[in-house]
């Protein structure tokens, strides 16, 4: 699959002295403070703890290759629990605290635009992995950073591939209403299946934890739609894809904006999910991600979920590279200044400053789940 084929690989060291992090070694018993606040709990759980599992992977990569600027990173973690106003407090306190000087903010994307809202006001610049960018008004200051696929372009190239390479003409949308980011990017798909030439068979909201899918399964037998997007979580969408197949529902499934790459989905939708198809930025075809699998594997074993790691293993390079870049342990400004005029950054994988606050990928590949792991997309 996908990750034992990045295991096997035989890759170099992760490029990351061309990212200008790698310097000196560290002087004795020096160390910089990164604040760090992750849904460790909650809704989203899962997703901050596999963000989590890259952020230390980072930490542990650059404190072995001589820190930022000679120094240890030491991380003051925090659990947020899904939840906005915890968020707040805790992004609050890193904001009061001089010895901190940036900050890795929540995944979840409401999460992230409440602790944007108190970081811009204390002057402390964030970095979300794999969050949203940012509207102008969400983000004034332009002190808040995401490192992220370009959803919309990702969107709409794997719309277009399931068109001409599946044959794949009409869509079924369900989507978690009780989901702030998944709300907002439904919204997106469904003009960009338009764009496309495709038509929507049905647009359907199912809550978070719903046990019964079957209203929105009646719609699908009677719609057949050639592709079905099931934009929830992994275990609300395991949940519904298994009760789709029992009813007889035979449309394939996509996933469009990589929510759904992980390998545990295969297991808990009793191998229903086999097939679904998911565009991704991240393939052990570029040297820099099948490094960072290598390193996650040597570290934790093989990954559950190599997407949200990955996209948190960028967000602590983001922060290195920038202080770095800088040259400054205590000043926000010019580390806010360093990651706007920052023309890129390669990490896992490479990003291009969009401005505004959003380092993206445009990169789409695609991939196909098997018993075995995604493997790449036979196109």
């Amino acid at each position: 699959g996908l990750i034992m084929a990045a295991a096997a690989m035989t890759v170099g060291p992760l490029m990351v002295a061309n990212t200008g992090v790698a310097s000196a070694a560290p002087k004795a018993a020096s160390t910089v403070t990164i604040g760090v606040s992750e849904m460790l709990t909650g809704a989203s759980e899962y997703y901050g703890q596999a963000a989590l599992k890259g952020i230390d992977l980072a930490t542990s990569y650059l404190n072995a290759h001589g820190g930022i600027m000679g120094r240890k990173i030491q991380i003051s973690l925090a659990d947020d629990a899904s939840d906005n106003g915890q968020a707040v407090n805790i992004v609050r306190g890193f904001g009061q605290n001089s010895n901190i000087p940036i900050a890795i903010a929540p995944t979840y994307q409401p999460n992230f635009e409440a602790a944007c809202t108190v970081a811009s006001s204390m002057g402390l610049p964030i970095v979300g992995a794999q969050s949203a960018p940012l509207t102008k008004a969400q983000n004034p200051k332009g002190e808040c950073f995401v490192d992220t696929s370009d959803l919309n372009t990702q969107i709409a190239a794997a719309l277009s591939t399931l068109k001409k390479n599946y044959k794949v003409h009409s869509i079924a949308l369900l989507y978690d209403s009780t989901n702030a980011y998944v709300s907002e990017f439904n919204s997106v798909i469904e003009s960009l299946v338009q764009k496309a030439g495709m038509t929507i068979s049905s647009d359907q909201s199912v809550t978070a934890g719903q046990p019964d899918f079957g209203p929105q399964i009646t719609k699908l037998l009677a719609g057949k739609p050639g592709a079905i997007v099931p934009d929830m979580v992994t275990e609300d969408a395991a949940r519904f894809m298994h009760q789709a197949r029992q009813e007889g529902v035979k449309g394939m499934f996509a996933d469009l904006i990589s929510e759904l790459t992980n390998t545990r989905i295969y297991k808990l939708s009793d191998g229903s999910a086999n097939g679904l198809f998911a565009a991704t930025p991240q393939s052990v075809g570029v040297p820099t991600f099948a490094s960072f699998i290598k390193l996650y594997t040597s570290k934790y074993g093989a990954p559950a979920d190599p997407t949200y790691a990955g996209f948190g293993y960028d967000a602590m390079m983001l922060v290195a590279r920038a202080m770095t870049s800088a040259k400054t342990f205590t000043n926000r400004a010019a580390i806010t200044h360093a990651l706007q005029t920052m023309p890129k950054l390669c990490g896992s994988i490479c990003y291009k400053n969009m401005k505004g606050g959003a380092f993206l990928t445009s990169t789409v590949y695609y991939v196909t789940l098997t018993a075995s792991g995604y493997k790449p997309a036979k196109l």
